[in-house]
């Protein structure tokens, strides 16, 4: 449809009329920022659940000998959060795994592991009012077979679920750092991720009808890893580093949405062979709380 000729205007009357229009528009999806500092904490009304969507991809390239060889990782997992109530001043939530998938391509073909043992299951995780996650041990009994990788259970998939608050407020342009450890198990071993963040309130804005602090965060990690595959003992030496943006409801407590992206570098050890194999990587990931 031609707007010019639906609001029956033409030339500069057009332009000003719409000029004025998309003002009041992006002045009403912006909220009026804070002049004083604010405080971002976690919140949850029990037994109100909430549904979160999340999404990643990730690609591995691996030098062996001038031959690179690349894999590829998609992944998708919906998970509803049941909150329980406080557990020694800490959120108790209840977590199910709704729907969950999985797509690995590599050089021998593709790999979507079985997850019909973990759809439909639950555990409950505790989540400091500052998001950060300090039990998740529930789901270290929700293996996911990755075939050569070896089985892998969940809980690193839970272990930084939350973007991490400031324990005071804060103004816009005021940064806060945090510092998060992933531990991943599986068959062949354990690698372990260590990130110290520096986060940031950018600003406010709206999201889905919510009023949000927006958060950067420049992300660092390092990566380190012990490994046994077909006999062959492996060690992990890596840096990850990305940005990520969150958006925080500030008035109801809640985790809005996440996208974050990463580039990785390192090297794969063989001491038995005497060789290092250099691999490099990236990873897109993002999350979100569902529309009612």
């Amino acid at each position: 449809m031609n707007i010019r000729k639906y609001l029956g205007l033409t030339g500069k009357t057009a332009a000003f009329v719409l000029a004025v229009f998309g003002l009041a528009a992006a002045a009403a999806d912006r909220p009026a920022p804070p002049q004083e500092a604010v405080a971002l904490v976690y919140k949850f009304a029990q037994g109100a659940p909430l549904v979160y969507k999340q999404s990643s991809s990730q690609v591995q390239n691996i030098d062996v000998m001038g031959q690179m060889i690349t894999t590829d990782v998609h992944s998708n997992m919906d998970i509803t959060l049941t909150p329980k109530g406080l557990k020694e001043g800490n959120h108790l939530l209840g977590v199910t795994i709704e729907a969950m998938a999985v797509n690995v391509q590599g050089p021998q073909g593709g790999l979507s592991p079985d997850v019909s043992g973990i759809v439909g299951k639950s555990f409950d995780m505790v989540l400091s009012p500052r998001g950060e996650e300090l039990d998740v041990s529930g789901a270290s009994v929700l293996m996911l077979d990755m075939g050569d990788g070896g089985r892998r259970d969940l809980s690193s998939d839970f272990q930084g679920l939350f973007p991490n608050l400031p324990d005071k407020p804060v103004k816009i342009g005021e940064s806060w750092p945090s510092r998060e450890t992933i531990v991943q198990k599986s068959d062949a071993g354990e690698v372990r991720i260590v990130f110290e963040n520096m986060n940031t309130l950018d600003g406010f804005e709206t999201v889905d009808g919510l009023a949000c602090a927006r958060i950067k965060t420049a992300v660092k990690g390092v990566l380190s890893g012990a490994l046994n595959q077909m006999g062959m003992s492996l060690g992990l030496d890596g840096k990850l580093e990305g940005t990520e943006t969150s958006y925080f409801a500030v008035q109801e407590g809640l985790f809005v949405k996440s996208e974050a992206a990463a580039d990785m570098n390192g090297v794969i050890s063989a001491e038995a062979m005497g060789m290092t194999i250099p691999f490099t990587g990236s990873q897109r990931s993002a999350m979100a709380l569902a529309k009612k």
